[in-house]
């Protein structure tokens, strides 16, 4: 048996790296740790007895039916476009269409919620043929109003998924059903069906939990106690009745739902979003005179849904001018935002690289027996967090540390480390095929120059890494551009961000501040994407 010597230098290297894994997965397994402690009722009992409430149960319900609506409509309103977006050649700008869809599942919540006021609120451009249509009933706050914001939120990411599905039949397959000559129908349940089989369950539950998670947009569109999730019922819970015992029941009741429904989702496939998806360029049979209008009418009609709202914003931005508007108030939110945004975001960056890093990393001879117990806890440490909720994290840390923090004073702190968190999963998941591959094509000939540890990352490995690095980054940014859950509970009047600036102006009906603030968050989002993505 071959013996390996290690020497000194690379023993102690090894070490420090082990022990900087070692602090970060207790960083990371520690915040969750101590936030279901938390909930455990370790130092407050959680409200058990409002098990028997009629109040919580209706809560409990809306939460889950708005969730189940929004993910079926997102779902079967992508599928014609979707379709049409891979086998019509003579659909105008898909790819720009594609990427524009990628920029509105990202899209800060409060610009959709602030545009969909405009269009459809009380006195909204639309509001007055929807009141001759649908009659004085209609209104933009409750289901109605949440059930288009989530639409518009998570229909792109059905469009996108189910194109890349699409798209990934190969024209081999394609043309031998046109030589078996299959009809519509037939090809349909033989080729494109098994290719959607496999990612439709998956599609439906993330959506599904995108959807019972949500936050900003059942605090702004909900409209009262009828249209309450659980979200919001433990944010009122905790910051405007300050009642801990409450808002840990209410904690611990979305962390089992969210929780067993992400563990029986995740077993249905993965999902890949943030891969490029386009519409191929290999040979497709041509679609019936029927399929064909009714993908075009699709596009049409869905590509002015994703863009009104937003469109929207302009007109009433400057309808009212511009030295009326609270410009001061604006490029203070934004500081702080991009103070936030930037570092929770690198923060993100930095621990997915460390976790992918060691996760694809091929043990040395010797050591993989001591190295593999702790690189087991690589993956559940990046990705648990998409079980536990974000507001569910917040109100768990916020309570535990309430005894030992002024979260007065150190608000700011959580806020960055949350949002990190948060980001955590998406960039771990988008960034480890990236390192997979650079660790089984190169790593050995790498390995083999000898090359210092500074000189290998930056003349090598990062250079390797630069395109995934920015795609990670710049949708970490965005992400964490546009919380409004996490600085609900932590965040303090002194440090105030620009989706919450856009939801107290749109709050006080100062309708074109908020729209203009929500041009503004919009516009840093959207350089951050082109600065970072820029080649």
């Amino acid at each position: 048996m071959k013996t390996v010597f290690l020497k000194p230098a690379a023993l102690s290297r090894q070490s420090l790296s082990y022990l900087a894994l070692g602090l970060l997965l207790a960083l990371l397994l520690g915040s969750s740790g101590l936030a279901l402690l938390a909930l455990t009722g370790w130092q407050t009992a959680p409200e058990v007895q409002l098990w028997q409430d009629p109040w919580f149960w209706q809560v409990l319900k809306f939460t889950l039916w708005q969730a189940v609506l929004s993910s079926l409509l997102s779902v079967v309103l992508a599928l014609p476009l979707a379709r049409a977006l891979v086998m019509d050649a003579q659909l105008p700008a898909k790819a720009a269409f594609l990427r524009w869809c990628l920029l509105c599942f990202v899209m800060p919540s409060l610009i959709l919620i602030t545009g969909l006021v405009v269009m459809f609120g009380f006195t909204g451009w639309l509001t007055p043929f929807l009141n001759r249509v649908f009659g004085e009933s209609w209104s933009l706050y409750g289901l109605t109003g949440i059930l288009l914001a989530h639409v518009f939120l998570n229909l792109p990411l059905a469009i996108r998924v189910l194109t890349s599905q699409w798209g990934s039949i190969p024209s081999s397959v394609w043309k031998m059903a046109a030589q078996l000559h299959l009809t519509g129908w037939q090809r349909f349940l033989l080729v494109e069906w098994p290719a959607l089989r496999s990612v439709l369950p998956a599609l439906l539950g993330f959506i599904f939990l995108l959807c019972f998670n949500s936050f900003a947009v059942v605090l702004a569109l909900g409209g009262g106690p009828a249209a309450t999730t659980l979200e919001v019922a433990i944010f009122q819970a905790l910051k405007y009745n300050f009642n801990p015992s409450e808002a840990l029941f209410l904690a611990v009741t979305q962390l089992l739902v969210a929780g067993s429904c992400f563990w029986l989702f995740s077993r249905w496939g993965k999902l890949e979003w943030l891969a490029p998806a386009t519409a191929g360029q290999t040979w497709r049979p041509e679609l019936s005179t029927t399929s064909c209008w009714l993908g075009r009418i699709s596009y049409l009609l869905i590509a002015l849904y994703l863009t009104l709202p937003v469109l929207g914003l302009l007109p009433t931005a400057i309808s009212q001018g511009l030295a009326g508007l609270p410009w001061l108030k604006l490029f203070k939110a934004s500081g702080w935002s991009l103070v936030f945004a930037l570092t929770a975001s690198l923060l993100a960056v930095l621990m997915s690289l460390q976790l992918t890093w060691v996760a694809s990393n091929q043990q040395q001879v010797g050591t993989q027996q001591k190295i593999s117990g702790l690189t087991r806890l690589v993956p559940v440490a990046a990705l648990h967090h998409l079980i536990i909720p974000g507001m569910v994290l917040s109100v768990g840390l916020y309570i535990f540390f309430m005894p030992l923090i002024n979260w007065m004073d150190w608000g700011w702190l959580a806020i960055i480390w949350l949002n990190a968190l948060i980001a955590l999963p998406f960039a771990f998941s988008q960034l480890k095929p990236a390192v997979f591959t650079y660790q089984a094509s190169y790593q050995r000939l790498a390995a083999s120059l000898a090359l210092p540890l500074g000189v290998y990352w930056w003349r090598v490995v990062l250079p390797y890494l630069k395109p995934a690095l920015q795609r990670v980054a710049a949708i970490a940014l965005v992400l964490t551009l546009g919380d409004f859950a996490i600085f609900g509970i932590f965040g303090q009047p002194d440090y105030t961000t620009l989706p919450w600036l856009i939801y107290e102006l749109a709050g006080s009906y100062q309708l074109a501040a908020a729209a203009l603030a929500s041009l503004w968050l919009l516009g840093l989002a959207f350089i951050g994407l082109m600065l970072l993505e820029r080649k």
